[in-house]
């Protein structure tokens, strides 16, 4: 058995303390207030990289109800059946909104 990578890309990561890290954390704390928004890994791939390779500033986040466990969001994103409970969709939406409230003005 040979195995051989089919694709091979440095890890990539945005720096913290900006004014898109400050946005998620402001938006975040509508629906969690007191909590802190904390950088993590979940296996994958984005397209992260190539923006952030042209000097972008660039997250995978989201906002999602507490009523969903680490393990069902396992289950429901990129995968047969992707999908989202009605709570988070409505978080997320919120989430989005403010966010572009706060960076555009």
């Amino acid at each position: 058995m040979e195995i051989s990578p089919i694709q091979t890309h440095d890890a990539t990561e945005s720096p913290r303390g900006n004014a898109l890290w400050d946005a998620l954390s402001s938006a975040m704390q509508v629906a969690y207030p007191g909590a802190e928004l904390m950088p993590g890994l979940i296996v994958g791939g984005t397209d992260a990289r190539f923006f952030r390779d042209k000097g972008a500033v660039a997250y995978g986040t989201g906002l999602f109800s507490s009523e969903g466990t680490f393990e069902m969001f396992g289950t429901r994103f990129h995968g047969n059946d992707e999908r989202i409970d009605t709570a988070s969709l409505g978080l997320a939406a919120d989430f989005w909104i403010h966010i572009a409230k706060e960076i555009c003005g």
